[in-house]
């Protein structure tokens, strides 16, 4: 009877909540939402099951959350009905277009009819949601790490790469045409997104270069570079706030960091005893209804959130937040992706795991856990560098997958591996290099699977007539010559020092 109980309550929650808006008292539902989770020291949560590797991607719909996509190292992407995952009653749906190794970031256009992938196999997938079917394929030159859609123009997105370019695509322009180039670095660009509500400006997150902010109308040359006299960082995410005003920025080793759209120095840092990020490529994002909060997962398979402050000035020199609002645990590996949905206030997280977990303020069937972080998860070890030897040598075939089994299971060989990344950092023997972070944690699959796909590429590009050396490249002609019949609001950027891309 209790059970019934519990999940007659939660059948309401994530669909009431989400129509709520939608029926004439938003005010009133996002203040309820607000209050609950300000009393809250930790979430229910349950797992959501479907992919047979790491999930390096998710992200929710626009239209209040009421689908989720999802991509990882099996290759495929698939799409989840929140409300009927939750409730158990039906399986994700792969979408047809399958990449050729593993899948780093995913992108809804604004109508959430067309979904884009990219991944390690250099290429970009543009899916057609109520079809299944695939549009079309924009091929790069090295592996795609980030993607970002124009909140303006569902026809334009921009990609980032390894191979150091920011790249903005027209979808309606025929396959061979040479996409945009804005910027153009050495080192990987790992995170692009455009501003949400000033779309000419794009920030950037620069395995090397940190974080940048660009204008699409001065192509390589960057407007503003974050970081103060510390700009030269390893960077690896980058996200605006929903009115375009702020970004929070992920950086190798260091704590995440907040800062205001005009201003290269940080208004805020954010740390935590326990939380690491060093092992991994991971995003961050902003949560709450007014962007109040900020989420990052962590080396130490925690997921971590913090308040930001209301009144920066009171802080003083430094402003750094030690001390996170919450830390929601229950995850068995590293956590690396995170996302909010501000419709109804459920995060969604993934990583190392083959699993998505659920977290929200609300009781779901079958969830675990409790608001108060009185319940205790069964931690477990981590697995010694001698263990991880022992199951790669016993496997027979390295790290290396081919997901013939599709099995949904824990898989210990790869936990095992990312344990001994972990340990190494402990253990402070590993590399300070950042091709440690993008070849040997994120580009675990082994290397003549790579080697294939770039030799399958490069025929792709010969017959569709694409530049494919980058010395070759022709110069950029602009996507936006044409005259802009778009009204942008007006967003105060001062004191710009522009930074040659060429440094």
């Amino acid at each position: 009877m209790m059970k019934e109980l519990q999940g007659c309550g939660m059948r309401s929650s994530v669909g009431f909540l989400s129509r709520r808006e939608l029926t004439g008292q938003p005010l009133l539902k996002d203040e309820f939402q607000r209050r609950r989770m300000a009393g809250c020291s930790s979430l229910f949560k349950k797992d959501m099951l479907g992919h047979f590797g790491c999930v390096n991607a998710i992200e929710f719909s626009n239209n209040g959350g009421e689908w989720l996509v999802s991509g990882g190292d099996d290759r495929r992407v698939l799409l989840w009905n929140m409300e009927e995952a939750l409730h158990a009653r039906s399986k994700p749906v792969k979408l047809k277009g399958e990449h050729l190794s593993n899948i780093f970031c995913l992108a809804f256009d604004s109508t959430n009819r067309k979904v884009f992938s990219g991944g390690n196999d250099e290429q970009v997938i543009l899916h057609d949601v109520e079809r299944m079917e695939t549009i079309n394929v924009f091929l790069h030159i090295d592996a795609v790490y980030s993607l970002s859609v124009s909140p303006v123009n569902d026809n334009v997105f921009a990609s980032s790469s390894d191979d150091g370019r920011v790249l903005i695509w027209d979808t309606r322009e025929p396959p061979s045409t040479e996409p945009f180039c804005l910027a153009s670095y050495p080192s990987a660009f790992h995170s692009v997104m455009f501003n949400p509500v000033e779309p000419r400006l794009i920030a950037t997150a620069n395995s090397k270069e940190g974080v940048g902010l660009w204008d699409i109308r001065k192509p390589r040359s960057s407007l503003l570079r974050y970081g103060g006299s510390m700009s030269l960082q390893s960077a690896m995410s980058v996200r605006f706030n929903s009115s375009g005003t702020q970004l929070l920025a992920l950086r190798r080793r260091l704590p995440p960091v907040l800062y205001e759209l005009h201003s290269r120095l940080p208004s805020f840092q954010f740390d935590n005893q326990g939380y690491f990020n060093s092992c991994t490529m991971k995003s961050c994002c902003f949560a709450g209804d007014r962007d109040q909060y900020i989420l990052s997962g962590s080396d130490d398979f925690n997921l971590y959130m913090w308040k930001i402050p209301k009144d920066p000035e009171a802080w003083g020199a430094g402003r750094v937040v030690n001390g996170a609002f919450m830390i929601l645990k229950g995850h068995r590996s590293i956590v690396n992706q995170v996302r909010f949905n501000p419709h109804t206030y459920m995060i969604c997280s993934s990583g190392v795991e083959k699993v998505i977990k659920a977290w929200s303020p609300y009781q779901q069937p079958e969830s675990l856990g409790d608001l108060e972080g009185r319940v205790e998860d069964k931690s477990r070890s981590l697995y010694t560098h001698e263990e991880y030897i022992s199951l790669v040598l016993n496997s027979g075939s390295g790290l290396s997958h081919d997901y013939v089994s599709q099995s949904i299971q824990e898989d210990p060989r790869m936990m095992a591996f990312f344990d001994s990344l972990v340990r190494r950092e402990i253990e402070g023997w590993s590399s300070d290099s950042d091709s440690d972070l993008s070849e040997e944690a994120i580009m675990h699959e082994d290397e003549q699977r790579r080697s294939a796909v770039r030799r399958r590429n490069v025929m792709r590009r010969r017959r569709m007539n694409v530049v494919s050396r980058a010395e070759d490249r022709p110069d950029p002609t602009p996507l936006f010559s044409a005259v802009d019949s778009c009204n942008y609001p007006c967003i105060s950027v001062d004191d710009f020092t522009s930074s040659s891309s060429g440094e």
